[in-house]
This record gives structure tokens, C-alpha cells and sequence, in this order.
């Protein structure tokens, strides 16, 4: 069976650290390596994909520089079979955000125009998907569920990013997962059949409720307009994502990072902001944790990598589909 091939746009929302740069180029390649890597793997397991083996071709748009996707670059209508074999050409079905030091409520004219282009995505383009990283993640929400980016929508407009005052969130933090969100992604619900989910973590910005949402919150703890909902929560972080089944998701966290680039980052932004010797000790000691000798680290990032390419592949299923993923997902504590 021909492949399919997911053309994802990557909109490089800021450039590593040099170490980082230079070991593993930009946050784009980062996502490159890894969203391959998970279609070989994927690929090898037919059962999981219902529409044949996968292939991702990855196009790095600089959004700092102000270069976007053009809109009639986007697709427009579900992919056809005479389509399979037009490769990297073919039209964009996805956009990727990736991380960033800024923040989503900065008044920067790029990240003003980032917010309106994933608003006319979202809005015009429904066979398009959106996936956030971290910032991206922050900035999905700030464009599609803040009172600043939707005034005459307050519906909607129920959350909105700020600076946490919790501080910074780091390393390997145990985040659970709720159910209803893994039912839709066997790779994660298998990874975290016997544990918290874990990926690495490095922000001082979270997305939070409105004081109206949070009275209405509900079990897991947010109040989402239909059909969004919370993918999960940290013992420091209430929102670790979003899921609007078929059109979004994002994460806090960073499956595209390992500890040495996320200790490269933590180190360079203490650098910026003058933290001292011992605060950035304590949040190597975080990010480190992870590490076994002699092995890879120890985290769950190859599983978040496989439910991403899923859910850009239209394969984000749930138990009440028809298929038999082998197994029961328990809830978590």
C-alpha cells in the first residue's frame, strides 16, 4: 500500500541556544527527526493505522522573520488517492508551532500576526490541523480561547496565558493524563498504562482560567467550551494541553526535547535572567533526573511523538470506534 504523505508547516517561533543550534539545528529539525522516526515505527505495526503506513515531510517557515505559510499553500479538501505519490508538493494538511522564549501576551508584530493566521486557519481551513509545543501550546490557546484575541466571542473566551506564579516548571515533572484523552491515542495510552505520563518541561508562562472559568470548572479541573478539553495536569500546571478532537492539540511539554537540549536551554535562560548558581542547579537536578547511564533517557516522548503523527493522519481514535487496541486503559490516580 503507497503511503501517505502529512505535508506539516513548522513555524520556527525562535532559534536554540547556539550549543543546541549546533548539535541539532532548529526547533523545526528537532521535530523533523522525531516525527519521522515515529512513522518508521508506526509503520511497522499496520494494525495501528487505518488508512495505510505513513511518510512526513516537513516545510520551516521563520515566524520571528514574519514568513507564514500562504494560505493557498493550505489544503482545502481531504486528501485523494491520486495524491499519494505527490510528495512533499502535495498541500499543507498541518501547522506546527514550536516552542519560544517570548511569551504569548508579548506585543511583538510577529507574534500578533501569528495569532490572527492560526485564528484564519482554525476558522476557514477545518481540514487543516494545528499542533503547539510549549509556546505553541500557549499561543493556540491565547488565539482561540482568550477573552484579548476573541472580545466579541465571550462564549469562548475563558482563558487566557500568564507569567505562572508558581515560577518556572522543569524537567521531568509526572503529569496525568486524563482517560477520555488517551482513548484516543493507543501509543499513550499503552505508555501510560503503569505510570504518569513524562515529558521534558521548560516554561514560566501556563495557560489559566478566567475566575468565571474556574467556578465552572469540572472533574478534571478546567471548564473548556465544546468539544475542547484538557489533556491533563501537573502538580504545577493545570493545563498540560488541549485536545479539539480532529483540529488541535497541543502540549506543555516538549517531546522534541532531551535533556541535554532542554539543560542547554535552562542554563543559557539563566544566563538572560540572572538566576543564581543554585537555582539553576536545582533545575538541572530536575531536568537530569531522567537520565539512566548507558541508555536513553527515561521518558515518554517516542509515545508523543506517535499520538502527534496520528493525530495529524486523522487516526486519533477512541474506544467506541471499532477497534481493538489490545487494551483496557485504566484510569489514572
Amino acid at each position: 500500500m503507497a503511503q501517505r504523505m502529512i505535508h506539516v508547516a513548522a513555524l520556527d517561533a525562535d532559534i536554540p541556544c547556539l550549543s543546541v543550534y549546533k548539535a541539532r539545528g532548529l526547533y523545526s529539525s528537532h521535530f523533523r527527526v522525531l516525527l519521522q522516526a515515529a512513522a518508521e515505527r508506526l509503520n511497522k505495526n499496520p494494525e495501528t493505522l487505518r488508512n495505510g503506513p505513513l511518510a512526513i515531510h516537513i516545510t520551516a517557515f521563520d515566524a520571528v522573520g514574519g514568513s507564514l505559510p500562504p494560505l493557498e499553500t493550505l489544503r482545502t479538501k481531504p486528501q485523494s488517492p491520486a495524491e499519494l505519490h505527490a510528495g512533499p508538493l502535495s498541500p499543507i494538511d498541518a501547522i506546527l508551532i514550536t516552542g519560544s522564549a517570548a511569551s504569548a501576551y508579548e506585543d511583538q508584530p510577529w507574534i500578533h500576526a501569528m495569532q490572527s493566521f492560526i485564528r484564519t486557519v482554525h476558522t476557514h481551513y477545518p481540514n487543516i490541523k494545528l499542533f503547539g509545543s510549549c509556546f505553541g501550546h500557549q499561543i493556540i490557546a491565547q488565539a482561540l480561547l482568550s477573552n484579548i484575541a476573541n472580545p466579541i466571542h465571550s462564549p469562548i473566551s475563558t482563558f487566557h496565558v500568564e507569567h505562572s506564579p508558581a515560577g518556572f516548571e522543569m524537567g521531568i515533572q509526572p503529569i496525568t493524563l486524563q482517560p477520555s484523552f488517551t482513548a484516543h491515542f493507543p501509543p499513550l495510552a499503552r505508555a501510560t498504562a503503569q505510570h504518569p505520563f513524562r515529558i521534558q518541561l521548560i516554561h514560566g508562562d501556563a495557560v489559566v482560567p478566567t475566575p468565571e472559568a474556574e467556578a465552572a470548572a469540572d472533574d478534571a479541573g478546567v471548564a473548556l467550551p465544546e468539544p475542547w478539553s484538557s489533556i491533563g495536569n501537573s502538580a504545577q500546571c493545570a493545563i498540560q494541553g488541549l485536545y479539539n478532537p480532529g483540529r488541535v492539540l497541543t502540549y506543555q511539554g516538549h517531546f522534541e526535547l532531551d535533556t541535554f537540549a532542554t539543560g542547554e536551554l535552562a542554563q543559557e535562560f539563566g544566563r538572560r535572567a540572572g538566576w543564581s548558581a543554585a537555582v539553576v542547579g536545582g533545575y538541572l537536578e530536575q531536568i537530569y533526573r531522567s537520565r539512566i547511564p548507558g541508555f536513553e533517557d527515561d521518558d515518554d516522548s517516542k509515545a508523543a511523538a506517535e499520538a502527534v503523527l496520528l493525530f495529524f493522519a486523522g487516526e486519533d481514535v477512541d474506544s467506541m470506534c471499532g477497534i481493538d487496541t489490545g487494551m483496557i486503559t485504566p484510569p489514572l490516580d
